[in-house]
C-alpha cells in the first residue's frame, strides 16, 4: 500500500499558486517579439475567460479564471517545462518555437542525463529521456508529455528539489560546468550571481554563448540603472 501524501502547508500551497497563476498568465498573454519597426505581437497561446462576482455584497471577491478545457494538453506541457526549466517565459518560448527546442533538449541532457544520478533530483530517468526525445518535435498543443518527476512537480515545494530544481542543481556547483551553473543561476532569477560565472565562460556552445551575452547585457544594463538612480536621489 503506497504511502499517504501528507497535505501541502499554507505555505507550499501558496507557493504552487502563485507558480501556476504566473504560468497561465503568461500563456494567456500576447507575446511581443523584436524591437520598434520590427516588432510583432503574437496571440496568446491559451484562451481564459476572467469574471468577478458583482452586487451587494460582492466588494473584494476574488476573480475567477475560466480555462478552455481545448487547452488542457498545453497547460499540462506548460506546467512540466515549467517545472524542469524553472520559469514560465522559457515554457512560452518552447511552445512557440520549435526551431529553439533542440538547444534546450541537447543542455537539458547534459545537465540532468549525463549525472550518475538523477534520482537524488527527484527526477525519473526513462520518462525524462521520453520527453527530451519527443520535446524537440512535438505538437505541444495536442502531445501530452510524460511526467519526469518522482513525486511531485518542483512548483508543490515538496521532494529533493524543495520547489525548484534548477536552484538546486545551482547549489552543487561542483558537479555542473561554469556554462551549467551560469544558466541554472539566471533562469534562477540570480543574475549577479549568472553573471560571474558568465565572465567565465568560454565555450562553443551556442545556447550558453547566447546566455552568456545576454546575461552580460543584462547585468551591466541593471548597474547603469543603479547609478543613474543614485545620482537622481
Amino acid at each position: 500500500m503506497p504511502a499517504a501524501i501528507a497535505p501541502l502547508s499554507q505555505k507550499q500551497y501558496g507557493g504552487l499558486r502563485i507558480a501556476l497563476n504566473t504560468l497561465i498568465e503568461a500563456l494567456a498573454s500576447v507575446t511581443v517579439k523584436g524591437r520598434s519597426a520590427l516588432k510583432t505581437t503574437l496571440p496568446s497561446l491559451i484562451t481564459m475567460k476572467r469574471s468577478r462576482a458583482d452586487g451587494p455584497g460582492a466588494s473584494g471577491s476574488r476573480e475567477h479564471w475560466y480555462l478552455n478545457p481545448a487547452d488542457e494538453v498545453l497547460i499540462w506541457n506548460a506546467i512540466v517545462l515549467q517545472g524542469l526549466f524553472g520559469v514560465p517565459k522559457i515554457a512560452v518560448m518552447l511552445i512557440r518555437d520549435r526551431s529553439e527546442r533542440q538547444a534546450y533538449v541537447d543542455w537539458a541532457k547534459q545537465l540532468f542525463l549525463d549525472r550518475q544520478s538523477v534520482a537524488g533530483l527527484g527526477l525519473l530517468r526513462k520518462e525524462l529521456n521520453i520527453l527530451l526525445a519527443q520535446l524537440a518535435d512535438a505538437d505541444l498543443s495536442k502531445e501530452k508529455l510524460p511526467n519526469p518527476f518522482a513525486d511531485a512537480l518542483p512548483q508543490m515545494g515538496l521532494g529533493p528539489h524543495q520547489g525548484n530544481l534548477l536552484k538546486t542543481l545551482a547549489s552543487q556547483t561542483a558537479a555542473l560546468s561554469v556554462g551549467d551553473s551560469m544558466m541554472a543561476h539566471y533562469l534562477n532569477g540570480e543574475l549577479k550571481q549568472a553573471y560571474d560565472k558568465a565572465t567565465e565562460v568560454v565555450t562553443d556552445n551556442a545556447l550558453l554563448l547566447k546566455y552568456r551575452d545576454l546575461i552580460i547585457t543584462e547585468y551591466q544594463d541593471a548597474k547603469e540603472f543603479d547609478v543613474l538612480l543614485d545620482f537622481l536621489r
